[in-house]
């Protein structure tokens, strides 16, 4: 029943847990459990997840920058006298785990940062040269908002070009300084912290997102952490194992939950939307597999899928779902196809 009064208490009070310095929203979830939804950034923030311990806290990722991470920190300290503890990394994308160096800063006594194996392993292969690409390539990205501020027709424009480049200039700063803080511990299937008020799991369910994603379940306050295994936009599936993600998904579906967590977007109550997405995964499969079997080009391709997939799914996620399921195609196209 709190947990009922806790969701009514967020949906109809949030200002009060809003300051307009925040980058995040805090909002109850469970009793002690706490999702932190990202407000809107040029370099996009991750939520977070805060789970208060007898004995400490457990926060579940840490956004694109240690500075988008401390603002959480400050935020946290408004909740909880506790110090932070367990730092979880989901997945190696920069915007949950580039933030990491601010916890052990905040609390030197010791923090523990956990992940999958597999996790770790992509932030040394695979993040670190991503940071390092994209300390080269921001200062063009910097120059065309420049170039685009100049010439913005209206002022609502301006501004708005204005907010981002200052945003980019920033984080562009800020990556040139920030030491790549690995996960200290990480394991294979599942790790489960059991005390006296709460058990979290850790688990890995299979490749999905990435090869690593990593979910969160409280089983007495039924909230599930997913990520961005599932959340409330598009799905990017750069990294991902589209075939597998569909049986993780049916893996986490099956754990006994009422609220999640995402990476992106609101908290969500059910288990609809993992039905949306593996149906959406299965349809995007099927007809570019259709299309690759009919001879078609890439191109040809996402044009005749993307067409199909809009028709069915344009309403039922985000606005950019007509721009972003081109890509998503393609990989699903690179998937299929055969190599050359």
């Amino acid at each position: 029943m709190k947990r009922f009064l806790l969701l009514a208490l967020f949906l109809l009070l949030p200002g009060r847990w809003l300051a307009a310095e925040d980058l995040f929203e805090i909002k109850p979830v469970a009793e002690g459990v706490y999702a932190a939804i990202a407000k809107p950034a040029y370099r996009v923030n991750c939520n977070a997840a805060i789970i208060l311990l007898e004995d400490g806290v457990l926060v579940v990722d840490t956004h694109s920058k240690p500075s988008a991470a401390r603002a959480l920190i400050a935020q946290i300290k408004k909740l909880t006298d506790k110090p932070v503890k367990y730092v979880v990394n989901t997945h190696f994308h920069y915007d949950h785990y580039q933030g990491n160096e601010a916890y052990p800063s905040a609390w030197p006594a010791g923090i523990e940062i956990i992940s999958s194996e597999a996790t770790r392993a992509n932030i040394q292969r695979l993040g670190i040269p991503r940071i390092k690409n994209e300390i080269v390539s921001m200062p063009q990205e910097i120059a065309s908002l420049k170039s685009e501020l100049e010439k913005a027709a209206n002022a609502e424009k301006k501004e708005a070009i204005r907010k981002n480049l200052i945003q980019a200039e920033a984080y562009l700063a800020e990556l040139k300084t920030m030491r790549v803080t690995l996960p200290t511990m990480t394991f294979d299937r599942s790790l489960i912290l059991h005390r006296n008020a709460r058990t979290v799991e850790i688990l890995w369910l299979g490749r999905a997102h990435t090869d690593g994603d990593v979910w969160v379940f409280l089983p007495k306050e039924k909230v599930l952490v997913t990520g961005d295994a599932l959340h409330g936009w598009t799905p990017f599936m750069g990294d991902s194992y589209p075939y597998d993600w569909i049986q993780t998904l049916d893996a986490a579906e099956k754990l006994d939950f009422d609220y999640v967590i995402s990476g992106h977007g609101d908290v969500m109550q059910g288990k609809q939307k993992f039905e949306l997405w593996k149906q959406y995964f299965r349809d995007l499969m099927d007809h570019t597999a259709a299309a690759y079997g009919d001879g078609t080009s890439l191109e040809e391709a996402k044009k005749r899928v993307s067409e199909l997939l809009i028709s069915k799914y344009a309403d039922k996620f985000d606005p950019n779902f007509p721009r972003s399921v081109g890509s998503n195609v393609a990989k699903a196209y690179q998937v299929i196809a055969i190599a050359r």
